[in-house]
C-alpha cells in the first residue's frame, strides 16, 4: 500500500550553512502543521552541517546531495523529488515561526484560485536577535503587472506555492544565478489574474550576516536585464508608464546598496537616475527622499546618525542583502 503524500514539501537548499542550518531545521520541525517532508539538498557542503543534520531522527527528513551547482539547481533537485501538495521554500540561514505552514494552508484553502502565498519577515542577526529595521507588510492578492513593477515578496523563504503551478510555470533557471526567485514568481504569477497572495503576519525571520552573497548592484543589474527580456508587460496604453515606475525602483535599489556598501558617489548616481527616470513618481514616493537623506547624512554626519537613517531607509525598502528579491 503506497504511503500518504505530505501536505507541505519544505525544500532547503544548502551550502555551508554552518551552526544556522540547525535553526532552520527545527523551525521546520516545530510546526503547528506536522503533515510535510523535509528536503534538505546538500550544495556540495564541507562544513560538516548536513552531517549533523543526518544525525537527526525524523522520519520526515529526506537528504539529497550534488556537486556545487548554485541554489536554482538545488531547488530543482527538491522539486523533482517533491510529493507535496503545497512547497515551501526556506534558505538554510532563516528560520520561521512556529504556525507558519498552518496559516499557509488557510490562506490556500481560503484562496482557492492562489497559486502562491507569502508572509512578512522580520530581520534577525546572528543570535536570533531581532534587527531595528521597520517593515513593509503587502497584504492582498497581487497580480503580474503588480510584482514587475514593486516586486513585494521579501524572500524565497516568505513563500509556499502549489506544486501543480509547477507543471505551467517551469521550474528555476539555473542560468538565473541572480534573480531567480522573482523570474520563477512572475512565470507563476502569469497563470492567471491575481494568484499572489500576502499574509498579514511576519511568520519568516530573515537573517542578516556577513557571509551572505554579495550586495553588489553591478550583477543584479545584469541579471534584471534578462529578466526584462523575458518578461513583459503586455501591450496596453498603460505599459511604458508602468515600466518606467519598474525602472526607478530597480535604480532605487541599486542606489540602496551602493549606500549600504560605502559607494556614496554610485549611490547618488542610481538615485539620479530614478528621478531621470520618472520624476512625478519619485517625489511622490517617501522612499526615494529616505534614501537621499541617508546618503546625504553619510556625507555630513556622525556615523552613528547615518546608521540609525540607513535602518529607516532598509525597513522602507524591504531590502535584503543576499540577492536582488526586492526591486521595491
Amino acid at each position: 500500500m503506497a504511503s500518504k503524500s505530505p501536505l507541505f514539501s519544505v525544500i532547503v537548499p544548502v551550502f555551508n550553512a554552518g551552526e544556522f542550518l540547525d535553526r532552520a531545521i527545527a523551525s521546520v520541525r516545530a510546526q503547528t502543521l506536522t503533515d510535510f517532508e523535509l528536503i534538505l539538498v546538500d550544495d556540495g557542503s564541507t562544513d560538516g552541517a548536513i552531517d549533523r543534520a543526518r544525525l537527526i531522527q525524523d522520519a520526515r527528513l529526506c537528504f539529497l546531495r550534488q556537486s556545487n551547482q548554485g541554489a536554482p539547481v538545488a531547488l530543482n533537485r527538491g522539486l523533482a523529488a517533491a510529493s507535496g501538495e503545497y512547497v515551501a521554500l526556506l534558505d538554510a540561514d532563516d528560520f520561521w515561526a512556529p504556525n507558519k505552514l498552518e496559516r499557509h494552508l488557510e490562506y490556500f484553502r481560503a484562496h482557492p484560485q492562489a497559486d502562491l502565498t507569502f508572509t512578512g519577515i522580520v530581520y534577525v542577526g546572528i543570535d536570533d536577535e531581532p534587527l531595528d529595521l521597520p517593515q513593509r507588510r503587502p497584504t492582498g492578492r497581487f497580480t503580474f503587472e503588480q510584482l514587475f513593477v514593486d516586486y513585494v515578496i521579501p524572500s524565497s523563504s516568505a513563500m509556499a506555492f502549489r506544486r501543480t503551478a509547477t507543471q505551467i510555470a517551469g521550474s528555476f533557471d539555473p542560468a538565473m544565478l541572480y534573480m531567480y526567485d522573482i523570474d520563477f514568481v512572475l512565470r507563476l504569477a502569469r497563470i492567471r489574474p491575481a494568484n499572489i497572495v500576502g499574509m498579514t503576519e511576519p511568520l519568516t525571520f530573515y537573517r542578516r550576516h556577513p557571509q551572505q552573497q554579495t550586495s553588489d548592484w553591478r550583477p543584479m543589474a545584469q541579471y534584471r536585464a534578462k529578466l526584462l527580456e523575458r518578461h513583459s508587460l503586455p501591450d496596453t496604453s498603460d505599459a511604458a508608464r508602468l515600466l518606467r515606475r519598474a525602472n526607478l525602483n530597480a535604480h532605487r535599489y541599486f542606489s540602496y546598496l551602493s549606500y549600504e556598501q560605502g559607494d556614496l558617489s554610485t549611490a547618488f548616481s542610481q538615485l539620479g537616475m530614478a528621478f531621470v527616470t520618472d520624476p512625478f513618481q519619485f517625489v511622490t514616493d517617501t522612499r526615494n527622499w529616505k534614501l537621499g537623506m541617508a546618503c546625504g547624512a553619510a556625507t555630513i554626519f556622525p556615523k552613528r546618525m547615518h546608521q540609525w537613517l540607513g535602518r529607516l531607509v532598509s525597513g522602507g525598502l524591504g531590502t535584503r542583502r543576499s540577492r536582488l528579491e526586492g526591486v521595491q
